[in-house]
């Protein structure tokens, strides 16, 4: 007889690694180890305890009595109905049947051989995956593979279920990643196009400038090969060297430069693919685009991504990727780091942009969900829901038809077709068809404020993605991630960002500098425009008149400093070029802005901010960032062909629909800059961007091409 109180490896599993251990502790048993080897041994020991209890009932009952015949006959069949009720429970206890994936595919290849039938019927993959959950106790007996494919078989026969087995899946819980997991995988039918001259101006800015002789049409063809897999740390890699358990995951920097522990994923393409486009004819100011080029086959794309996710927070902390195009010769290298999950509007609505060509992590979308056929649910933006059982590989699973709720309403369409097996963390096949189209935004599923914001955030045209994904081969890795532990040294949240108090709004007119390291900084070259009342007469009444300063930027790279400052006021706005002199300044060039591309004169819209200078030591300090440290740092400065400057951002003119928002009517500061060079044979421009107010880095994009 079985105790009650004993659990049950299914409740073992629910439970953290600190009561486990306690457990343990408790059982006298040894408490080191990761999760399943705690929970291994605690059943070990429940079955134990188990025979024992059983073997002394033995003992006492035969020294009690010699049974007779007659009793011997009822035993028989009092022992006979214990078995047949021991057989019904365990065909009626899902758990028993679903928990152990290995069980039950021994179970579907026994029932194949059994049966022949004209229809082909794939003979579903064992899994590579070790069971977990069974162990020397009662629960792997009943789920041995002798006995399952038994009960199965004697089901199937007797209840003439074979066609409902066939073609139905056992519910199963999506497998979560574990260190050292790897899948390879096939890309075919992908096709990457964008239309519209104004979207194709806004992927060019995002390529610094990779596109700049490519006018309204874009479009790229492509297959090719990839590869994820979720890397295994050593214990080097630990903040505390007592965090053992731990073991597998790596250090990795936040966006203010902190160190955490994080689970790394490294994804890798190479791919094949065919361009064409369209260029000006002529002198691209003439805005004649008309002359198709391509297609043009031969180039070759290769592209690494990692990304580093945040053990206990489960937040992503920052992604590394670099992409190499190669056309006969010509080399092209873009390398980005963002940190974070950005959050312009492409982004905001379809992240998938930024990542393409990633096989989706089957968790983070449906938890701890009992998937079945029929059922759905939302994850984010995404509405899924279960379709019929497939077949991917000769593996049995389900498909799960995926669209973006957002997207659907208003700017296109973002659908997802999923093929999971319950033996793989990610989707083993995936369709993508991605569209996001300004014309959309006016559709009747689109609210008035979406309308709004989309109307002044998307540029006219459209971009879309389209691909088919399909696992080739796969390996486990070992090792569980305790997700959500907490671990020793770890910093606080936010503990990293700047306390600016540059409070400019009321008054100021300009974010503040305060530089000492600069010649000329931006206090002074405001200084010189005030005091040129001729040479720039509308910027310098506009700031002594409630004006200010919404942008700027130097210049270092020619030996004396020159500002570049757009200014605005009520009425007008317009811009100036001023240069360091040796007693004075002098103005190079100005002009005024047209009125519809006028920003908003907002003062209560500026927020609080650091200074220029606080920033700029920021974005130089090795400990911090260290790769953009070393592209644009010399002697512990700021490089002189470094430029850096600021952008006020505020809401549009007040009594707009956007003031009857709360929280929308504040503005934000970003401060940004870019530094070009030439290093062994090629040519190298950076961009970066951070956060004004806080210090959080956004991230930098750095280009390299030998042309």
């Amino acid at each position: 007889m079985v105790d009650d109180s004993i659990p049950t490896a299914a409740q073992l599993v629910g439970l953290k690694v600190v009561d486990l251990k306690a457990m343990c502790k408790e059982a006298g048993l040894k408490i080191s180890g990761r999760k399943q080897e705690l929970i291994d041994r605690l059943l070990e020991s429940y079955a134990s305890e188990d025979d024992d209890i059983l073997l002394l009932e033995e003992d006492e009952d035969e020294t009690s009595q010699q049974p007779t015949e007659d009793d011997a006959e009822i035993e028989e069949e009092v022992f006979e109905a214990e078995v047949y009720v021991a057989e019904l429970d365990v065909e009626s206890d899902d758990d028993l049947l679903i928990d152990d994936e290995d069980e039950i595919f021994e179970a579907e290849v026994f029932e194949a051989e059994l049966f022949e039938e004209d229809e082909f019927e794939p003979t579903p993959i064992r899994s590579s995956r070790p069971n977990r959950l069974t162990g020397g106790s009662l629960l792997g007996t009943l789920t041995s593979k002798s006995t399952i494919a038994t009960l199965l078989v004697i089901l199937i026969i007797a209840g003439g279920g074979y066609w409902w087995w066939t073609n139905n899946l056992d519910p199963f819980v999506a497998e979560p990643i574990e260190y050292g997991d790897e899948m390879n995988f096939a890309i075919s039918s992908g096709s990457f196009d964008v239309e519209g001259e104004d979207m194709v101006r806004e992927l060019d800015n995002r390529l610094n400038g990779a596109l700049s002789e490519v006018c309204e049409t874009f479009n790229v063809d492509f297959t090719g090969t990839g590869n994820i897999a979720v890397a295994k740390g050593g214990n080097s890699e630990l903040l505390n060297p007592s965090d053992t358990d731990l073991v597998g995951v790596v250090q990795a920097r936040d966006a203010y430069g902190l160190t955490f522990l994080a689970v790394e994923q490294e994804l890798n393409h190479q791919l094949s693919a065919t361009v064409s486009s369209k260029t000006w004819l002529g002198d691209q100011t003439d805005n004649l685009c008309s002359v198709p080029v391509g297609p043009i086959s031969g180039y070759s794309f290769a592209q690494t991504s990692k990304s580093w996710t945040e053990l206990t927070s489960k937040a992503l902390l920052s992604t590394h990727s670099s992409v190499t195009l190669d056309n006969q010769g010509e080399q092209t290298v873009v390398e980005a780091l963002s940190f974070g999950v950005p959050d312009d509007t492409l982004s905001d609505l379809m992240p998938e942009l930024l990542l393409p060509l990633k096989p989706v992590e089957l968790t983070p979308i449906f938890g701890n969900s009992l998937l079945e056929e029929g059922q759905t649910g939302t994850s984010g933006n995404w509405r899924w829901e279960v379709g019929s059982v497939i077949s991917v590989g000769g593996e049995m699973g389900l498909q799960v038809n995926m669209a973006h709720t957002e997207v659907e309403g208003c700017v296109g369409r973002a659908n997802m077709v999923l093929y999971i097996v319950p033996s793989s963390p990610w989707a083993v096949k995936q369709q993508i068809d991605i569209r996001l189209e300004k014309s959309r935004y006016d559709s009747p599923d689109c609210g008035i404020l979406a309308e709004y914001i989309l109307d002044r955030a998307l540029p006219d045209g459209s971009i879309s993605l389209q691909y088919t994904l399909v696992r080739t081969s796969d390996s486990t890795g070992e090792g569980m991630i305790d997700w959500q532990s907490s671990y020793g040294n770890r910093p606080g949240s936010n503990s990293g960002a700047l306390s600016g108090d540059e409070n400019w709004g009321s008054s100021g007119l300009h974010m503040p500098d305060r530089s000492d390291d600069r010649s000329w900084p931006l206090e002074q070259a405001i200084a010189c425009i005030i005091n040129q009342t001729l040479e720039a007469e509308e910027a310098s009444a506009a700031l002594a008149t409630g004006g200010y300063v919404y942008r700027a930027t130097d210049d270092r790279s020619h030996g004396l400093t020159e500002w570049n400052v757009s200014w605005v006021d009520d009425n007008d706005a317009g811009w100036v070029r001023v240069e360091e002199r040796t007693e004075n300044c002098s103005v190079l060039d100005k002009a005024s802005i047209d009125q519809e591309d006028k920003p908003a004169h907002r003062r209560e819209s500026i927020p609080t901010t650091a200074s220029l200078q606080q920033v700029e030591a920021r974005i130089i300090d090795p400990n911090r960032y260290p790769i953009l440290a070393s592209d644009i740092a010399s002697g512990g400065s700021l490089s002189d062909d470094t430029s850096i400057g600021y952008l006020l951002t505020v809401p549009p003119e007040a009594s707009d629909l956007l003031d009857l928002i709360d929280g929308l009517q504040e503005g934000s500061v970003m401060v940004f800059g870019q530094r070009e060079w030439t290093e062994s044979g090629m040519d190298n421009t950076l961009s970066y961007a951070i956060d004004g107010e806080t210090g959080r880095m956004v991230g930098w994009v750095k280009t390299s091409t030998n042309s």
